[in-house]
C-alpha cells in the first residue's frame, strides 16, 4: 500500500467521507445517502455514496449516487431521468428523500412484498439497485442485482403488480489476474 494511502486510511472512514464530501462542492451530506462505502486498492481511496432505491416523480431528474477518488480528486455521478431528456445538467440536484417520497417508496415495497410475481425486498439490507419512476396511474420499477434484472409496474391505487419480466445476468466469463485487490475501510 502506498504511504499516502496508508496515512489517509489511518484517518478512518468518517473522516475520509468528510474529505470526499468537501471535494464535491455540493449542498448535501451523509444523511442524503443510505449506503456509504470507503474502499482502497492500495494506490487510491474511493468513496461510494449510494441510494440503492431511487424514486423519480413524473418529469424529473436527479443525481442519486456518486463515486469519489480521494487522491485523484475526481468525482463521478450521472443523472437518472423520468420523462424528460433535454434537462440542463447544471440544474439537476442531488436527491433528498422527503416524507412524501418515503411514503411512496414504502407503498411500492409493501406491494412488492405481498406479490407472488416478484421476490420480496428487505429495505434495511437492500444492496441492489431499484429505480421507481412515477407515471400517471402506475410506478415503473426496475431492479438490477448481480445476477438478475427485473422490471414491472405497480398500480398506484391497488398496489397490483403487472407486466413483470425477469432476465438472468451472467458473470464475466473470466477473471483478470491483474485485477486490483480491494479492501473496505471501516
Amino acid at each position: 500500500m502506498d504511504k499516502e494511502v496508508e496515512d489517509i486510511v489511518q484517518l478512518g472512514k468518517d473522516s475520509i467521507v468528510q474529505l470526499a464530501l468537501k471535494s464535491m462542492d455540493q449542498r448535501f451530506g451523509v444523511q442524503d445517502f443510505s449506503k456509504i462505502n470507503v474502499t482502497t486498492d492500495g494506490k487510491d481511496i474511493f468513496v461510494s455514496l449510494r441510494n440503492p432505491i431511487k424514486y423519480l416523480p413524473i418529469k424529473s431528474a436527479f443525481y442519486f449516487d456518486a463515486e469519489i477518488s480521494i487522491l485523484e480528486k475526481t468525482v463521478s455521478y450521472v443523472p437518472v431521468y423520468n420523462g424528460i431528456e433535454d434537462y440542463e445538467k447544471d440544474t439537476i440536484l442531488f436527491y433528498k428523500q422527503t416524507e412524501e417520497t418515503n411514503k411512496i417508496i414504502k407503498f411500492v415495497i409493501a406491494s412488492i412484498n405481498k406479490s407472488d410475481e416478484v421476490g420480496s425486498i428487505d429495505i434495511a439490507n437492500f444492496e441492489d439497485d431499484m429505480t421507481i419512476r412515477e407515471h400517471e396511474n402506475y410506478y415503473d420499477i426496475i431492479v438490477v442485482s448481480e445476477f438478475q434484472e427485473s422490471s414491472y409496474k405497480v398500480e398506484k391505487t391497488s398496489g397490483k403488480i403487472f407486466d413483470a419480466e425477469h432476465a438472468h445476468l451472467y458473470p464475466a466469463p473470466f477473471k483478470n489476474e491483474n485485477e486490483a485487490i480491494w479492501g473496505e475501510i471501516n
